[in-house]
């Protein structure tokens, strides 16, 4: 690298640098005005502010599937550090950057990979799930299968207020041409409660399930997706399965009709 090609690169890695503190509010006014003019111009740093929000979004998802707590201020104080210390650390241009001699280098690379390791269990890396599947995908479908074997559930009943207020879940009942309602009932989807929907679409039987949206964002795989296209979108046999988030909750719509016939019945 020529003496001008490095202080080129010196200079424009002094950007990527601030790039952690332009998203966290953290540069004085000036600076903030300037990161913001050098993004406009820098596919490089935009890149970088996208992949940090990213991972933002998905470390404020961990986050928030926790649960409560008995201390919440102090609990949601401790997460935010945490995750910041995280992203910062795992994702700084300037931790990418260190190479040192042969030696500490393999054990750079060794302690990197056991960083990635520990990102991959706090962000939900989705390599497992790509063998695995997602295991509410699964419970889904298996209480599909069972469904539309047979007559619906004794408890099936078209008072879908009421059981909202037993499950404390918002439930919108899917309408539009050629969709009627059948009825719906409580279930349960990975041991937490999930409402059953079931409705009859060119004479095939469509079952929509609504859970909680910390179990529906359980799954890296899923809010990806999500992420990217506003849905997942899954097949598990003669199975196709669409998932859309609501608000405080997600939906699963399962049938054996095309992941396409499903996805226009939640428009």
């Amino acid at each position: 690298m020529s003496d001008h090609e490095h202080r080129s690169h010196e200079a424009h890695a002094a950007w990527l640098e601030r790039v952690a503190p332009y998203l966290d509010d953290e540069l004085i006014p000036d600076e903030c005005r300037a990161m913001a003019q050098h993004l406009d111009d820098c596919e490089a740093c935009r890149r970088e502010l996208a992949r940090q929000q990213a991972v933002s979004r998905r470390l404020a998802r961990f986050g928030a599937a926790d649960g409560p707590s008995t201390d919440a201020a102090a609990r949601e104080a401790s997460a935010e550090a945490v995750k910041r210390r995280l992203r910062q650390r795992l994702l700084s241009p300037a931790y990418r950057r260190r190479g040192p001699g042969p030696l500490w280098g393999w054990m750079g690379w060794a302690v990197a990979a056991l960083q990635a390791c520990v990102l991959a269990v706090v962000l939900g890396w989705p390599s497992w799930e790509a063998r695995q599947g997602v295991p509410m995908v699964r419970d889904a479908v298996a209480d599909f299968r069972q469904r539309v074997s047979g007559a619906l559930p004794p408890q099936a009943s078209r008072d879908t207020a009421a059981l909202a207020r037993t499950l404390a879940l918002p439930i919108e009942v899917i309408e539009g041409p050629g969709v009627e309602f059948l009825g719906a009932w409580p279930t349960a989807l990975q041991g937490q409660p999930a409402a059953a929907l079931a409705y009859r679409v060119e004479a095939h039987t469509v079952v929509q399930y609504v859970v909680s949206g910390p179990l529906f964002f359980n799954r890296a795989s899923v809010r990806d997706a999500v992420a990217r296209e506003g849905r997942y979108v899954a097949h598990l046999g003669d199975q196709a399965v669409v998932g859309w988030p609501g608000d405080n909750a997600g939906s699963l719509l399962v049938g054996e009709l095309p992941s396409e016939s499903l996805e226009r019945l939640r428009l």
